[in-house]
């Protein structure tokens, strides 16, 4: 009979699902503005130790401990003890390679789209346990995507064209596999850009045989298409067709790529 029960015992353990996790962390570090804002967004952000100098969301992550900024600074990092470091696959890859070989806690996540983001998140949550945060945070983002579908269903008019300029001297453009390129086309716009992979330059020749409806850019883009005796003769530079969105909500891997979705929507589709 105590055979048995013993048995029994082990088996509870060996089968009991958190028999084996690890603790959760109590000492992050972040090296995105991204990540950062996955990790307050999940309500982890009195435990982020270190971030970098571009984490300006929410406010807190401004007094964060800095570690960097597009290059990472090992000593910083393992001078702050961390037992995680949250990582972008992508924009840290060499820093993830290197943390790695010196045999630091890296969970590194890949969040290239919009889905990505949220893939993102709910990976971040099972790994430290806010996998409940992460649901509600998802579930706000696509209830901000939701809205921003029914913008575009609810406009009778053909999809509009859309420039993404990301810089003008020379003009390169935002193409298949960036963010805005993803952004531009769950907000029901067609990117001319899109035959670029990822950013890349972007002829006016391509530009004038593609006319766009729209063209995404602030002020200085703008001023550089009307001064320019090419581009000025496009119909969206003659009626001023030009919107400026905010960089942090449009090119940063985070939670509030949602409400940058929403303010493209409702610039593409706005009466």
């Amino acid at each position: 009979m105590t055979r048995r029960l013993l048995l029994f015992l082990f088996l509870l353990l060996a089968l009991a699902p958190n028999a084996h996790a690890s603790p959760p962390p109590r000492r992050i570090v972040s090296l995105s503005p991204g990540t950062t804002e996955m990790l307050f967004a999940l309500g982890l952000g009195k435990l982020v130790v270190g971030d970098t100098v571009y984490c300006n969301y929410p406010a807190a992550a401004q007094k964060i401990a800095k570690i960097g900024d597009v290059n990472t600074s090992y000593e910083k990092v393992l001078a702050l003890k961390p037992d995680l470091i949250v990582a972008d696959a992508v924009a840290n890859s060499r820093a993830v390679t290197r943390l790695k070989q010196l045999r630091q806690p890296v969970f590194a996540v890949r969040p290239t789209t919009f889905s990505g983001v949220e893939d993102s998140l709910r990976q971040l949550g099972a790994q430290t346990g806010t996998s409940r945060q992460a649901a509600q945070v998802i579930a706000g983002m696509e209830h901000k995507a939701a809205l921003a579908a029914r913008l575009t269903a609810q406009d009778g008019r053909p999809k509009p064209r859309v420039l993404i300029v990301v810089q003008t001297a020379p003009l390169w453009t935002a193409g298949h596999g960036s963010f805005l390129d993803d952004l531009v086309t769950r907000a029901g716009g067609i990117n001319i850009g899109q035959s670029v992979p990822e950013y890349g330059a972007f002829s006016k020749e391509r530009i004038l045989a593609l006319p766009p409806d729209v063209v995404l850019g602030d002020a200085s883009v703008e001023a550089a298409f009307r001064a320019d005796p090419f581009l000025r003769r496009l119909a969206a530079v003659r009626l001023g067709r030009f919107y400026a969105l905010p960089a942090d909500l449009t090119s940063r891997p985070g939670p509030r790529l949602a409400d940058g979705l929403l303010l493209l929507a409702k610039a593409l589709h706005g009466k």
